[in-house]
C-alpha cells in the first residue's frame, strides 16, 4: 500500500473517506488502549445512527455487529442514567453495578436495542474486515508521521 498526497477528492469519495477515517481512527485508537477487537457489538446513537450506509460501514471496520437505540434522545437518557447511578452508589454508600439499575426489567424499558447491522453472516465480511484491518495500521502510521512533522510530540 502506497501512500501520496492528493490536492482534493471528489465529493463522494470524501464524504465516504470522512466516515471511513473517523471509524478506522476509533478502531485503532480502540487497539492501543487494548479494547477487544472485534469488540463483541457496538450501539450506535446519534443522528448518523439512522444511516444504513454508516451503520454497514461500521461494522465493516470493526468486524462485529452494530445496534441501535430505539429512542431518539439516548445520549441524553444516558447522561440521565449516568446521574441516576451515581445517586444510588451515593446513597447506597457504596459503588452499585450499572446492571442493577435495569437488570430483570431491560424488556419492559425503551432501553431496548434493535440489531442494524449484522455481521459475518454475509459472503465477503470477513474479507472486507481484513482490508480494513490494513487500513487501520496503515491509517496509524500516517497519523504518526504527520505528528512528527508538524511537532505535535510531547
Amino acid at each position: 500500500m502506497v501512500e501520496r498526497d492528493v490536492d482534493e477528492f471528489d465529493p463522494p469519495s470524501e464524504v465516504r473517506a470522512i466516515i471511513e477515517g473517523q471509524f478506522l481512527s476509533m478502531r485503532g485508537h480502540a487497539e492501543r488502549c487494548g479494547l477487544p477487537v472485534p469488540p463483541k457489538r457496538i450501539i450506535a446513537t446519534g443522528g448518523a445512527s439512522s444511516n444504513p450506509l454508516i451503520l454497514k460501514t461500521m461494522a465493516s471496520i470493526f468486524g462485529c455487529p452494530v445496534y441501535t437505540s430505539q429512542r431518539s434522545d439516548s445520549a441524553s437518557l444516558g447522561a440521565a442514567l449516568r446521574a441516576a447511578h451515581g445517586w444510588l452508589c451515593d446513597r447506597q454508600g457504596e459503588f452499585v453495578p450499572f446492571s442493577c439499575m435495569y437488570s430483570g426489567r431491560l424488556d419492559r424499558t425503551s432501553l431496548r436495542m434493535k440489531l442494524a447491522v449484522p455481521f459475518g453472516d454475509r459472503e465477503g465480511d470477513t474479507e472486507l474486515l481484513n482490508k480494513y484491518t490494513l487500513f487501520v495500521k496503515k491509517r496509524l502510521e500516517i497519523e504518526q508521521k504527520l505528528i512528527v512533522r508538524f511537532g505535535l510530540q510531547e
